[in-house]
């Protein structure tokens, strides 16, 4: 099978739907060597991928932006067409135009329909563009995939999809979280000055995934916090406020590159993820694999994610948190049958297991047996 993907993000993201798509590929490429993954990506990206005959990226012959911009939104059929692409899949909600009329079968990966979900947190043209892209990718694909059964709902509440058009498949996660980085954990909390033990809280810190109540909490429950994203004004404002001996107990840190960030995952005490809603939630899955206890919320994709050792919370309350984070704090026993409940519950999103479903839905939209 040949299989074209939209890879603008593969290539330009170093998170988010970037990771999701890098991870599609390498998890296809392994596991199905025979398959030619052809990635479309308009402009020289800032990410390297490794690339070989069966893995190839395919760039405009005019590098101009305003023609790559052409090229990547009505010109890719022609040119998947000329590959002898079979099945075009677009990984981040977005598909060029013309793909049916060059003969080419369509599959577009949606990822959560936050933006009508939460339109207050977008602004009104952003809100308007993305729903104008999902709305005519969704309509133009052969098979709409969702990563959740939450966006599911959501395709068919909110945009009145039929479901007979779409199906469920998870994502995977780096392998680097599969793998035994403490030393790298252990080295981020010399050069960090970071205490032995401490909750670890990985995203943008912004209203939606509440990582004010999170701090508040460990600040009453007097436990050390690290936080690894972006900073907002919003997280600025309350850390600015707090007094010095409460700030001593809140650390923001940067890492360099996955195995960082999956080292420090492997030596914190417990993962919360107090978000309001998600389409999926991969700091979830992360966190599973590297054994570390979870505490997450009680909402949306969150409760599907969350393996069967994990504190789900009703509200996202400081209290509530800080009630949950003491469970795991004080409970060295509980907190290691917990982990391994969801180590055992992650395998389902292993590479492997993504890949042969993917595999078997790309067939199955081909007609083979």
């Amino acid at each position: 099978m040949i299989i074209g993907y939209e890879a603008k993000r593969v290539f330009h993201n170093r998170s988010g739907l970037g990771n999701y798509g890098r991870n599609l590929i390498r998890g296809l490429h392994e596991s199905y060597p025979e398959l030619d993954l052809k990635l479309y990506n308009p402009w020289q990206g800032s990410i390297e991928i490794p690339l070989s005959p069966k893995v190839s990226e395919i760039r405009p012959g005019v590098q101009a932006k305003w023609y790559a911009q052409i090229w990547r939104r009505r010109l890719v059929s022609k040119q998947a067409k000329t590959d002898g692409v079979q099945i075009f899949h677009g990984l981040s909600a977005e598909l060029p135009q013309g793909l049916s009329r060059n003969g080419i079968r369509s599959i577009v990966t949606v990822h959560d329909l936050i933006f009508l979900r939460f339109p207050h947190l977008y602004k009104t043209i952003d809100r308007k563009i993305y729903t104008r892209k999902v709305k005519s990718a969704c309509q133009r694909a052969d098979l709409v995939v969702a990563i959740s059964q939450q966006t599911r709902e959501d395709l068919i509440k909110l945009l009145g999809l039929s479901p007979l058009k779409i199906k469920v498949i998870g994502q995977g996660c780096a392998p680097e979280y599969w793998e035994d980085q403490v030393p790298k954990g252990l080295k981020l909390i010399e050069e960090n000055n970071l205490p032995q033990k401490f909750a670890l809280f990985v995203g943008t810190l912004e209203p939606r995934k509440n990582p004010v109540a999170l701090a508040q909490a460990c600040i009453n429950q007097k436990i050390p916090l690290v936080l690894v994203g972006k900073i907002t004004s919003y997280w600025t404002d309350y850390y600015q406020s707090l007094k010095e001996k409460d700030k001593s107990l809140i650390y923001h840190i940067q890492v360099k590159d996955t195995a960082d960030l999956a080292g420090l995952y492997q030596v914190a005490r417990v993962f919360v993820y107090p978000s309001d809603f998600e389409g999926f939630g991969i700091p979830l899955l992360e966190a599973m694999a590297s054994k570390t206890a979870l505490i997450t919320s009680d909402n949306s994709s969150l409760k599907e994610v969350a393996g069967p050792g994990s504190i789900l919370i009703q509200d996202n309350s400081s209290d509530s948190i800080g009630r949950a984070l003491m469970n795991f704090w004080k409970d060295e026993n509980s907190r290691q049958q917990a982990t391994e409940l969801n180590f055992n519950f992650a395998q389902q999103f292993q590479d492997a297991v993504i890949a042969r479903q993917w595999h078997d839905t790309y067939r199955e939209l081909l007609g083979h047996d």
